[in-house]
């Protein structure tokens, strides 16, 4: 479910590491013993601190930004701990609503340890399923750069930034009440995406459940010629009350006209089957397919 490792380390070298590692330390209400994540049984108002050891690797100072973050699902049909501010309207519980950071920003000298610490208080009523999410260390970049050095990195065509964070999971848990996850269509819409056309089909798990690797297909008709203009297999993950930006890319340009998606989602002995229909009108279509890298 969760892996104490980099969020994101992007073009790191051989002379460059991260610097700085993390251990959660597991309270004695830890359900599972065996992993390096938060996965708690709780009570209706229990208040509850959680703390984590940061590490500092290197000689020299450091400064840790400490945040929590709710549970979401990327385009990629992936759960995300990362990206703050996301919440379906089915979401009643957010871990980032129950959570307080304690230390929102840890200074740590050279070789030497600090714990970032985080106040958990749960709601009054009883709650079945899980609530999600992560606590999220980044080490703060000292010295930000220059206009003229940014200014130098553009024009030399390098736009790499490394931010380095540890994504410690968070799942809370008070009953032993089994909650199946629930999936519905809500739209799909075509839209841009790293200026490439994609038909964004957004999709909700309305229920406090972790669902893993579900097998999801996607057939796109033209709803005129019944025609099939689009395919897609694969496997996706979501998070509890999430709505799922599920992106299928375009091949090429993308036509005016009226389409409809068939999406078959199976998970276990489950099958959910529903059609999301969406019409490209020809001002969408010409501003789409002029700002697309196939231009």
């Amino acid at each position: 479910l969760f892996t104490l490792v980099p969020a994101m380390a992007f073009a790191a070298d051989k002379s460059e590491t991260v610097g700085f590692s993390v251990s959660a330390n597991l309270p004695d209400n830890q359900q599972d013993s065996g992993v390096s994540y938060f996965d708690l049984h709780m009570r209706p108002e229990q208040k509850q601190r959680l703390t984590t050891t940061v590490y500092n690797e290197n000689a020299e100072e450091i400064k840790v930004k400490v945040e929590v973050v709710s549970a979401s699902t990327n385009a990629n049909g992936i759960i995300d701990y990362k990206t703050p501010d996301i919440k379906d309207e089915t979401l009643e519980t957010p871990l980032s609503e129950i959570a307080e950071v304690k230390t929102p920003e840890l200074v740590i000298p050279g070789g030497k340890t600090a714990e970032a610490v985080v106040s958990i208080e749960m709601p009054e009523e009883e709650y079945d399923g899980a609530i999600l999410g992560a606590i999220v260390l980044t080490q703060v970049k000292e010295e930000p750069e220059s206009p003229e050095e940014s200014a130098q990195k553009a024009q030399q065509g390098v736009y790499i930034n490394n931010e380095y964070s540890y994504v410690v999971g968070v799942k809370l848990t008070e009953t032993d009440i089994e909650i199946l996850p629930a999936f519905e269509g809500v739209q799909a819409q075509p839209e841009l995406l790293n200026y490439r056309v994609n038909v964004v089909h957004y999709i909700r798990n309305r229920e406090a459940a972790i669902a893993k690797n579900i097998q999801m297909d996607i057939e796109i008709y033209s709803q005129n010629e019944q025609a099939v203009v689009k395919t897609s297999h694969g496997t996706v993950d979501m998070a509890p009350n999430s709505v799922m930006p599920y992106a299928l890319m375009w091949d090429g340009e993308i036509a005016p006209g009226k389409y409809v998606s068939n999406v078959s989602m199976k998970l276990d002995d489950k099958e959910w089957n529903f059609e999301l229909p969406f019409e490209v009108s020809a001002q969408t279509a010409q501003e789409i397919n002029k700002e697309s890298v196939e231009q």
